[in-house]
């Protein structure tokens, strides 16, 4: 009895034993399993990461994450603006226009407008001014503005920088993704067989073409931008540079200069006058001729006109005129 009791244990054991031994190696081959199931998987996981990655989004969505990554360099559009005064106009935009042929820049826009004829004829003094717009490469853009100080005062000047960096990548993913849904399209275009899908993937393809022209469009007019600094400049003529005004100077200067400016004054109104008189001489002479014997005639005509006129009546004096006595 106490012998099967014994085999009975040890059989239980053994099963016990083996039960634990199969559960473990199950255990190790599923977890082997799923390792090597998760080794596998991780390089095609790697791939649809990367293929994410080099995918964009259509536009309707938005940018992708490519489009977040700024380029190696940023996009950057440099502009600016100055006034430049001189005492000698001609020399002034003569070295003006050398120094934007040396930077290789070139002038978008130009004009030049001065006194007109009434001022001049006024002797009003005649001051010049020209407004220009140039391309300035944007290597030489701060060596430009630095420069203008050479050609006389530069009373104002002002520089702008606009990062577009954002909006150019975001274009360009999108013109990627606009030419690659193009090249799909010619490919189905290619393989189309019934004139009705044709139709409507000649329609898709326009719209595509289209939306790829305007994007490349604007990507080339970003370029010319960042390529090439646009500057305006304004030249002024003048007497009196602005450095010298009467808000620089002393007290005693200001009314030294207030003094002069009245005598200028006061004498550009006697040369006014004269000048007026000199213009009006021959004016003047001509009334002359015609009111001389005018006056002439209007004495005479009233010389008769007294002398018909009866005397005035006498009411009782004498031959003189005097009144009688007593009254």
């Amino acid at each position: 009895m106490k012998t099967k009791q014994k085999l009975l244990s040890l059989a239980l054991a053994l099963l016990l034993l083996v039960t634990f031994a199969a559960c473990g190696a199950s255990k190790t081959a599923s977890e082997e399993m799923y390792t090597d199931q998760s080794a596998a998987a991780a390089p095609e996981e790697a791939g649809n990461s990367l293929a994410l990655t080099d995918e964009q989004k259509t536009p309707e969505t938005g940018t992708s994450s490519a489009a977040a990554e700024l380029p190696p360099s940023d996009k950057i559009i440099y502009s600016g603006s100055a006034t430049v005064e001189t005492m000698e106009f001609d020399k002034t935009l003569e070295n003006l226009g050398k120094m934007v042929s040396d930077c290789g820049g070139f002038i978008e826009n130009s004009s030049v407008t001065g006194t007109d004829f009434y001022s001049q004829h006024s002797g009003y003094a005649s001051y010049r001014t020209a407004q220009y717009i140039f391309r300035i490469p944007v290597d030489k853009f701060k060596s430009f503005t630095e420069g203008l100080n050479t050609l006389g005062n530069v009373p104002y000047s002002s520089t702008n920088a606009e990062n577009i960096t954002m909006q150019y990548t975001d274009t360009e993913s999108r013109l990627k993704v606009y030419e690659t849904k193009q090249d799909r399209l010619l490919e189905l275009l290619s393989k189309a067989t019934s004139m009705e899908d044709i139709l409507s993937i000649e329609n898709s393809l326009t719209d595509v073409q289209y939306q790829i022209e305007s994007l490349t469009s604007q990507i080339r007019y970003w370029d010319s931008l960042i390529s090439y600094s646009t500057l305006s400049v304004t030249v002024n003529e003048v007497s009196l540079y602005t450095d010298n005004s009467t808000s620089t100077l002393s007290y005693g200067q200001q009314i030294k200069e207030t003094f002069v400016r009245s005598l200028r004054a006061l004498g550009r109104f006697f040369k006014g006058f004269f000048k007026f008189l000199v213009g009006a001489l021959p004016v003047l002479v001509v009334l002359g001729v015609i009111a001389v014997p005018v006056i002439l005639i209007i004495k005479a005509a009233n010389k008769k006109r007294r002398a018909k006129m009866p005397p005035p009546p006498n009411f009782g004096g004498d031959d003189s005129g005097n009144p009688p006595l007593g009254q």
